[in-house]
């Protein structure tokens, strides 16, 4: 089908109509006539890809990543760097269309924060033994693509796959994944092999060590080696396998002096960390000038993390729902907020409403899931005093806002 693309959807698809009926196309920008060609079709609305582009937008970024389109690592990666500006704050936007209208108000006037590209710290990789390949899965498949020409990993990992490849090739493992994780200065990385059996024995390329993971995340016996990196910030952060860190080695040191500065000027009595991870906000908090510091993290490998990374903080190793079952706090306190993709659970959103601190930084990686929970809050009183946007998934259509809400007097 020959369609002309009219906007970016909530997903970074190209919206156009034809025939009634409401396209999603993969690869098309807005002002592009496209030949689209049907992936998939529910309620009047079809997914489909680009096949051909007639009229190409200015925006099209004319010497793409080779894998583009083939991978499903980079969903933008046709965008030009640019464009990303505009293009995010219009994904965005569509995401945030059934949200309070202050809402998308304030991402029209928001800063965007954009990222270079050779950003990621963190990577999963699956394993193909059948093909040999170790890369991103391609678009809705579960095949793995080969990344040598990726354009968004360092160039430490480019150059230890060869090797990884080989290790795991030789050690007759079957499918499964590798979990990377590289320090800020991609000098240094260590790896978690999730499946069967236990990783290559040997070293590979840059890899400081390989350790099996469980399930759940966690390392389990039968690796060798270092079993995290050190993330060099205004203080140095432990990160071991298997931990949550933001994965954008360009804009982490932007983010937490961003973090840092907010807290300098709200200057909190209490900051409690309610999705604290390893203790990344919240040792920006500290260097803002924060006073007692509350890291609430499940994962233990993460809390023992940031019981290393903050001295002297209190670490408790809850869920943020049981932690917000807690009485209300002192009066000056700001809660961070770093929840999952899929955002608040329905008990976690009440009972934050509930306990009622003075201030909310939230940091949202789903824009309509930020928007369904942060309704909750300006419904009870909250303001919205600052958003920003921050890019730091560049070449996808995922951002990160980085909103700060705060209540009336008591």
């Amino acid at each position: 089908m020959r369609l002309k693309v009219e906007s970016l959807a909530g997903g970074g698809r190209g919206v156009a109509h034809s025939g009634g009926r409401v396209w999603f196309v993969a690869g098309a920008l807005p002002g592009e006539e496209v030949e689209a060609e049907l992936e998939g079709e529910r309620a009047g609305v079809i997914e489909a890809r680009v096949r051909t582009v007639y009229r190409p937008s200015l925006m099209r970024e004319k010497d793409p990543c080779p894998a583009a389109g083939v991978c499903g690592g980079c969903d933008l990666a046709h965008l030009r760097r640019e464009g990303a500006k505009d293009a995010l704050r219009a994904i965005l936007t569509g995401a945030l269309r059934h949200s309070p209208p202050e809402l998308a108000a304030a991402v029209a006037r928001a800063p965007v924060i954009v990222s270079p590209m050779a950003w990621r710290v963190r990577a999963r990789l699956h394993w193909d033994p059948e093909s040999q390949v170790l890369g991103f899965f391609s678009p809705r498949s579960y095949q793995a693509i080969d990344i040598s020409p990726c354009r968004v990993v360092s160039q430490l990992l480019l150059a230890t796959l060869p090797e990884m490849r080989a290790a795991l090739l030789n050690a007759r493992l079957g499918v499964g994944e590798v979990a990377w994780l590289e320090n800020l200065e991609a000098e240094t990385a260590v790896a978690g092999w999730s499946g069967g059996g236990n990783p290559p024995r040997q070293p590979a390329g840059a890899l400081a060590g390989w350790h099996p993971l469980t399930e759940a995340g966690a390392i389990r016996r039968g690796g060798w080696g270092k079993q995290g990196v050190v993330m060099n910030l205004p203080v140095q952060l432990r990160v071991p396998l298997g931990a949550f860190f933001q994965g954008n080695r360009h804009l982490v040191p932007k983010l937490f002096a961003r973090v840092a500065e907010i807290v300098a000027t709200l200057r909190p009595t209490t900051v409690v960390d309610l999705f604290g991870g390893v203790g990344c906000l919240a040792a920006a908090a500290r260097h803002g000038g924060a006073g007692q510091l509350v890291v609430v993290e499940a994962q233990r490998s993460a809390a023992r993390a940031a019981v290393e990374n903050l001295p002297g903080a209190d670490v408790q190793a809850v869920e943020a729902e049981e932690y917000l079952a807690a009485p209300a706090p002192p009066a000056g306190t700001l809660a961070i907020l770093d929840p999952p993709r899929s955002g608040l659970s329905p008990t976690a959103r009440q009972r934050l409403v509930a306990w009622a601190p003075d201030g909310v930084l939230w940091l949202s990686c789903d824009p309509a899931a930020f928007g369904r929970d942060a309704a909750e809050l300006l419904a009870a009183g909250y303001r919205l005093e600052s958003l920003e946007i921050w890019d730091l998934f560049a070449g996808s259509h995922h951002a990160e806002t980085l909103a700060l809400l705060r209540r009336g007097k008591r």
